[in-house]
């Protein structure tokens, strides 16, 4: 499976696994609640600019 065929969420939890992030992590890093960077992985929040900080800081 190639990236471009995965869906935001695979790709995120993808690219947490490979640079060791934790949700944890990454919510302490963007300055959010760990609840919300759940939100923003699974797709539930239309927040474009968190996800794309969050793609950011991933490298993806």
């Amino acid at each position: 499976m190639t990236m471009e065929n995965l869906t935001t969420e695979e790709e995120i939890r993808i690219a947490m696994k490979r640079k060791g992030y934790t949700y944890k992590k990454l919510a302490d890093e963007m300055g959010i609640s760990i609840s919300y960077v759940y939100e923003l992985v699974k797709g539930n929040s239309g927040n474009i600019k968190r996800i794309n900080d969050m793609r950011k800081i991933l490298g993806i």
